[in-house]
């Protein structure tokens, strides 16, 4: 078990990155600090070969109730743009990019380039509720409460939740989210999309590791490969450049010891052993 200030915990428990946000008396609300230490756990762990999975969750009574509410009204130690007073230096960077590395969680849930698993459980709203909606599969228990709750507090919806909600629950949906900042209970939640998987209370993680275990005992390079193109697919690419994409990548999963033996274990009639090369 290792930590970055506390403020995560991070493992690796059979080729699965687990990283657990910890702020519990905060209901693990995100403040600078933190999510600097998670976007940089992320970044880590995209060139660590050891690591084929991740999965996401928080610890105490909630996933992630959002941004720190004190650091956003601009009280907090570090200037926020918009907020804080002028007159409060501001680095150049952020003035560049208010959100920081809040912003950039969501970049390297997508860029670390390896299958990210939510496990959610309580409060997932605001910046919380963007991350999840980042991962790629969300397990939920009967405890979770979602919202996109950044207009009930006077804010903008930001983190990426503009980009992932309309892919996951609809245009239609995603308005009504936004707009009113409702808050859902685990069982809409379901309905509408936002969790793929409901569980029975405390279970979210368990279901989620044993999900993520699933992925990283298969050929990685291939599921990687994968998920990569699903992602150039939602963002935009078109039918042509995807199939040039998937050209290239057809050549090179070809190459790794693993597409040998998922082909070999076929003819053979035999579960394949993958070892993620």
């Amino acid at each position: 078990m290792s930590s970055d200030d506390n403020l995560i915990l991070t493992r690796v428990e059979d080729n699965v990155g687990i990283i657990t946000l910890n702020r519990p008396d905060k209901l693990n609300a995100l403040n600078w600090e933190l999510a600097q230490a998670l976007a940089r756990q992320l970044y880590t762990w995209r060139d660590d070969d050891e690591v084929r999975a991740i999965v996401l969750h928080g610890s105490g009574r909630a996933f992630c109730a959002g941004g720190d509410v004190d650091w956003i009204a601009g009280e907090g130690d570090r200037p926020l743009p918009g907020t804080s007073d002028p007159s409060r230096p501001i680095p150049r960077s952020q003035r560049k990019t208010p959100g920081g590395p809040l912003f950039d969680v969501v970049r390297q849930i997508v860029a670390v380039d390896k299958p990210v698993i939510a496990a959610v459980h309580g409060a997932t709203v605001g910046a919380g509720l963007s991350y999840a909606m980042a991962c790629d599969r969300r397990f939920g228990d009967t405890t979770t409460k979602m919202a996109a709750i950044f207009t009930s507090v006077g804010v903008a919806p930001d983190c990426g939740i503009s980009y992932f909600l309309p892919r996951i629950v609809g245009l239609p949906n995603a308005l009504m989210m936004v707009e009113t900042g409702r808050m859902f209970k685990a069982a809409e939640c379901k309905e509408l999309g936002l969790l793929d998987e409901l569980v029975d209370e405390g279970q979210a993680f368990a279901a989620a590791l044993a999900y993520a275990r699933e992925l990283a005992g298969r050929a990685s390079v291939a599921v990687d490969m994968a998920r990569r193109m699903i992602h150039m697919s939602a963002a935009g690419s078109s039918l042509e450049e995807i199939l040039d994409f998937e050209g290239i990548a057809g050549v090179i999963v070809a190459s790794t010891s693993d597409a040998k033996e998922g082909t070999m274990s076929f003819l053979e009639k035999r579960k394949p052993v993958f070892r993620g090369v």
